[in-house]
C-alpha cells in the first residue's frame, strides 16, 4: 500500500471511530511532531503508543478530514481541518510520510 492508499485508510479510520486501527497504521518506532499555533515550539512524541494515544486522547467526535493533498512518493502533505466538539475547526497542514504500507512519521502545523 502506498502513502496516498495508507493516508486515505488513516483517515477514513479515525473519522469512522476506529482509531484502534488507525493507530495500528503506525510503525512502531513513529514519530509525531506538533508544532504550537502562534509559536515556534513543537512537541515530539515517539513509539507507536506514544503517538496513538495522541489520537486516543482526543475525545469523541475527533475527526480529521483532507481539503487537498498530494503525494510526493512516500511523503504525503494535506491541508487538513480537524474537528472536536466544543473548539473551533482547526486548519493545518500534515506532513505524511509512509515505509511498507506504514506511517513512520506526521508532522501537524497550523496554518493561519
Amino acid at each position: 500500500m502506498g502513502a496516498t492508499e495508507t493516508v486515505d485508510l488513516f483517515f477514513e479510520l479515525i473519522n469512522d471511530d476506529h482509531r484502534d486501527k488507525a493507530v495500528a497504521l503506525f510503525a512502531e518506532h513513529a514519530v509525531l511532531g506538533i508544532s504550537v499555533p502562534g509559536s515556534s515550539e513543537r512537541t515530539n512524541l515517539r513509539g507507536r503508543d506514544k503517538v496513538g494515544g495522541w489520537f486516543v486522547r482526543a475525545g469523541d467526535g475527533f475527526r480529521m478530514f483532507a481539503n487537498d493533498g498530494r503525494s510526493m512518493g512516500a511523503s504525503y502533505i494535506a491541508d487538513c481541518t480537524v474537528l472536536r466538539p466544543g473548539v473551533a475547526p482547526m486548519r493545518l497542514e500534515a506532513n505524511f510520510r509512509v515505509e511498507n504500507g506504514q506511517i513512520v512519521s506526521l508532522f501537524l502545523q497550523p496554518t493561519g
